[in-house]
Parts: structure tokens; C-alpha cells; sequence
């Protein structure tokens, strides 16, 4: 019996020589037991949502990564998003502030001269008359 364990353990020693010197082939290469997962997330509700595939030790590190992409991607178009319309309000504040200062200065410039006005509006009623 001992004899049968000594040379089931000097095959087993031979064979992991072997495999060690490169003489045993390849592995093979299997497909992932899930699909690549292509997330495009619109709102928070649709992260809720997400359920990942479980694997031996945590998670599917694929399908995380996939997902925590998506969730990258989403919340930099919302970024670019948020930045596009500041940008509008700030140009529109601008204009605004333009617009007043315009319509401010025309009205001390009428108020500097009313005598002019007044004028023009005392011939203007005796051209009438």
C-alpha cells in the first residue's frame, strides 16, 4: 500500500513538472458567465434599480465595472448638462444688467435736459394752435 501512494505521488510530482515546463498545452479560455453590460442611466431611479450578478467573492467585477462606467458617464453628461445652462444664465443676467444700464442712462439724459423737452413741447403746441 505504501508503494502505491509513493508512485501516485511521483506521478502527480511528474506531471505538475511538466505542466510547470510548459509541455502541458494551454488553458482554455472560457466566456464570461455574463454579458457585457452596457448601462446608460438617465436618472437616480435607474441606479436604484441596478442589480449586479453576485460572483464567488462579492460581485461580478465586470458587470461593476460596467456599471460604475455607466454611472461615470451619466453624471458627466449631467455635469456638461448643469455648466451649458449656467452658461445661458449668466449671458442672460449680462444682457439684462446691459439692458438696464441702457435704459438708465437714457432716462438721466432725458432728466439732464428738460428744458429741451420742454421747449420742443411749447413749439410743437403753438405750431398746433
Amino acid at each position: 500500500m505504501p508503494v502505491v501512494l509513493l508512485l501516485a505521488a511521483l506521478v502527480i510530482l511528474a506531471g505538475v513538472v511538466v505542466v510547470a515546463m510548459g509541455r502541458g498545452g494551454e488553458l482554455a479560455q472560457f466566456p464570461p458567465d455574463t454579458a457585457p453590460g452596457q448601462y446608460d442611466f438617465r436618472s437616480a431611479a435607474e441606479v436604484a434599480r441596478l442589480h449586479l450578478p453576485p460572483a464567488l467573492l462579492g460581485y461580478n467585477v465586470r458587470a461593476t465595472d460596467d456599471a460604475l462606467l455607466g454611472i461615470a458617464h451619466a453624471i458627466a453628461d449631467r455635469d456638461a448638462h448643469i455648466e451649458a445652462l449656467r452658461e445661458q444664465i449668466a449671458a442672460m443676467r449680462a444682457e439684462a444688467e446691459q439692458q438696464a444700464h441702457g435704459a438708465a442712462a437714457e432716462q438721466e439724459s432725458a432728466l439732464a435736459q428738460p428744458g429741451a423737452r420742454d421747449a420742443g413741447g411749447a413749439e410743437a403746441s403753438g405750431a398746433e394752435a
